[in-house]
């Protein structure tokens, strides 16, 4: 079984930061990463925590870059992601992992640093193929149960507005199945998100030697 090496949140950090300011990564995470959603200034302003005035301007620049759909409704402009836009994919791809939903989970997951040795998004989100109301899987491996892990990650479910999934492995549990349970061997082999851990990691716990 081969382990493709992801790139991991920490890795894309540093790119994001230096491309957009903090306010602004916050809209373009709630925007970009819901492209099923359209909203009015005030709702971003309250999802992001931002003030409005802040909110409006940003919303009108990122609209006039092409990154931003801006639609007036009744006596509301609602702004959306520019899905058609020659570089959706790829930014949403990088707020995906960094300012988006990746640091939203790591940072759920902080408190249980000690007992989860690794823990990755899979399925449709990972890939960038979620559709709305897409839910959020995510597999751990470690020493957590998995009502300590639920409970991490209940707020989170508010924040990001999807339902998250955990699948708990103990360690030897994961080690012995990894390369046998075919569940395993497809997540392994498709696009993961890193909130704990890396690849090698990973390689490492399933008993794969690069």
């Amino acid at each position: 079984m081969q382990i493709k090496r992801q790139l991991t949140p920490s890795m894309h950090q540093p790119v994001a930061s230096l491309l957009f300011p903090e306010y602004r990564r916050r809209v373009l995470g709630l925007l970009l990463l819901r492209p099923e959603e359209a909203l009015h200034g005030r709702e971003v302003a309250r999802r992001t925590g931002l003030p409005a005035g802040t909110i409006t301007r940003e919303l009108t620049k990122l609209a006039e870059a092409g990154l931003l759909r801006r639609e007036k409704r009744g006596n509301q402009q609602v702004y959306s992601a520019n899905t058609s836009g020659p570089i959706f994919a790829e930014l949403a791809s990088i707020l995906r992992k960094t300012s988006g939903l990746g640091d939203v989970l790591a940072a759920a997951l902080a408190p249980l640093a000690g007992r989860v040795k690794l823990a990755f998004v899979f399925g449709s989100v990972a890939r960038g193929e979620e559709a709305a109301g897409s839910d959020i899987d995510v597999l751990l491996v470690g020493d957590a149960g998995f009502r300590d892990v639920v409970e991490a990650l209940y707020p989170a479910q508010a924040t990001l507005g999807r339902e998250i999934n955990p699948k708990v492995f103990a360690l030897d549990e994961f080690a012995a199945k990894a390369r046998s349970e075919p569940f395993l061997r497809d997540v392994l082999s498709r696009p993961k998100i890193f909130l704990i851990g890396n690849a090698r990691d990973l390689e490492e716990l399933a008993g794969h030697q690069p």
